[in-house]
């Protein structure tokens, strides 16, 4: 007679199988397992469709981090969207994941702009206490001297007294219509 395998058996067939193709075997609850796979490949397939949808390319400049993001955007790109939809669809913690990804990013915009902000405001409230400086001479001044009309022009321009050359000869030439 022919005995058959008990269940306990044939799990463990049944995961040999999986062992034998490199696998690493994890006993978890379906709880935890789904929380955790919505923590890792929900979020690893999302950003990597983000990425996708920017049509990143390879530069001449790439980094290894930018390398890496290429190589996710490439294999969450191999993957059906319906592999994708299900992980969202039958997964009710995706759903979480995708809101904290997007919490994040916000949260993340927030300290750029915030940051650009001050910059912006520190560079406008700075203005007077760079500009007063003693070493700057004070410009803007605090108060602006009265204001007094520019030289007259005289009429009949006399030519500077003669300057002395190496040669001993005196010189003066007319430049742009006055002396030089």
């Amino acid at each position: 007679a022919r005995r058959g395998f008990t269940a306990d058996e044939r799990v463990e067939a049944f995961l040999d199988i999986w062992r034998e193709e490199g696998c690493k075997m994890v006993e978890m609850s379906c709880e935890e397992h789904d929380r955790l796979a919505a923590s890792s490949q929900f979020i690893t397939h999302t950003v990597g469709r983000v990425l996708g949808e920017l049509d990143l390319e390879s530069t001449p400049i790439d980094t290894k981090g930018y390398q890496s993001l290429l190589a996710l955007k490439g294999n969450t790109e191999k993957d059906s969207f319906d592999l994708y939809y299900g992980l969202f669809m039958y997964n009710q913690n995706a759903t979480d994941e995708l809101n904290r990804l997007e919490e994040a990013f916000d949260d993340i915009k927030r300290q750029l702009f915030a940051r650009l902000h001050q910059i912006v405001r520190d560079d406008l409230f700075s203005f007077d206490e760079v500009f007063n400086n003693e070493n700057l001479g004070g410009f803007p001044p605090k108060e602006l001297p009265a204001a007094t009309p520019p030289p007259e022009k005289p009429t009949n321009p006399t030519p500077p007294p003669a300057a002395a050359t190496t040669n001993g000869s005196a010189a003066a030439k007319k430049k742009d219509g006055g002396w030089a």
